[in-house]
């Protein structure tokens, strides 16, 4: 073969090969699988060890659609009536849980990282709790909250996967 054609050759090799081939490999954690596993829909908040009494109307600012990238580890969030994006908001960004899955940490594009407990994380719930102000007011006295999550079921359209970090 002529040394020219051997090298159009070897310079095409990289076209004929898929992106499949040159993906880095995405090996998750069972807990960022699980939580990429489908979409959330926040379905219950209880306050403190009071079960009984779901108080979903009072914290609002915790209650939507999630979404979730195991891979790029990327969430955003969507609001339940219409599917829209809680990014300009500040309603996406990075996660990390923790390496005994107890922990998930929300990484926003602006403002604090956002620590919450684990507490159920399977194919069917994913539960966290945190401290928050008493229905979220500023100035309440702090509570602890738990967030209830079920696999959404509903007719939103929602993107494949978060949007990209800007």
């Amino acid at each position: 073969m002529p040394r020219a054609s051997l090298f159009i050759a070897l310079c095409a090799l990289p076209l004929l090969a898929s992106a499949h081939d040159h993906a880095p490999a995405c090996h998750p954690a069972p807990a960022a699988r699980t939580l990429a596993s489908t979409v959330w829909q926040t379905t219950a908040v209880y306050v403190g060890n009071d079960r009984s009494n779901n108080q979903l109307a009072n914290y609002g600012g915790v209650v939507g659609l999630s979404l979730w990238n195991a891979c790029s580890n990327r969430y955003e969030f969507f609001n339940t009536d219409d599917g829209s994006s809680y990014a300009p908001q500040g309603g996406n960004g990075d996660f990390l849980v923790t390496g005994d899955g107890r922990e998930l940490v929300l990484m926003p594009p602006a403002g604090p990282a956002q620590r919450s407990r684990v507490e159920t994380l399977t194919a069917s719930e994913y539960t966290y709790s945190r401290q928050v102000p008493k229905n979220l007011q500023p100035g309440q006295p702090m509570v602890t909250i738990h967030v209830v999550h079920t696999p959404y079921r509903g007719p939103l359209k929602l993107p494949a996967a978060p949007r990209p970090a800007r």
